[in-house]
């Protein structure tokens, strides 16, 4: 006769259900199992009040993992132009091509060196290098709060100032 395991309490409650729904929406088992262990991770670190609502936490944690994980991959996936094949490389069409993006980026360079350094430093780091947002925080000593007000400042004032430029 064989015994019958107890019922899960907790997070383990949640843990099949959460890397099952994860898998089918990625499409991935593993990626689903490390999303959901980090996002377990994080609730046995956090207080009593987080605990409480697991399952919701755990969901939401676990998907913000994923796209933090898919801009990672994102990001080291390009392939610069001169390693593609000369028929896979854009054409240019308009001699004025070059000249205007050359100007676009002399002129998004100005506008980012009028912002505060840390501002800058967030931004530069967040929406240029692709590095999220804990990330940047940690590489910078601040909270994620903090760099999420920086990187708004700087969309902002960098949207409102090449508005300018290019009306």
């Amino acid at each position: 006769m064989s015994r019958s395991s107890p019922p899960r309490s907790g997070w383990l409650a949640y843990y099949d259900e959460l890397v099952g729904v994860w898998s089918r929406r990625v499409g991935n088992r593993h990626d689903a199992e490390d999303a959901a262990h980090d996002a377990i991770e994080c609730l046995l670190k956090a207080d009593a009040s987080v605990a409480l609502k697991a399952r919701s936490y755990l969901f939401q944690a676990a998907g913000h993992r994923l796209i933090d994980r898919w801009r990672r991959q994102e990001r080291t996936e390009h392939v610069p132009l001169d390693l593609l094949d000369e028929a896979d490389q854009p054409a240019w069409t308009d001699p004025e091509a070059p000249v205007r993006a050359s100007r676009l980026a002399d002129d998004l360079a100005q506008v980012l060196a009028e912002l505060p350094p840390k501002c800058r430093e967030a931004f530069v780091l967040n929406r240029i290098e692709g590095w999220t947002q804990a990330e940047v925080a940690q590489h910078m000593g601040l909270s994620k709060n903090m760099i999420e007000r920086y990187v708004m400042r700087a969309i902002e004032f960098v949207r409102d100032r090449m508005r300018e430029h290019y009306p």
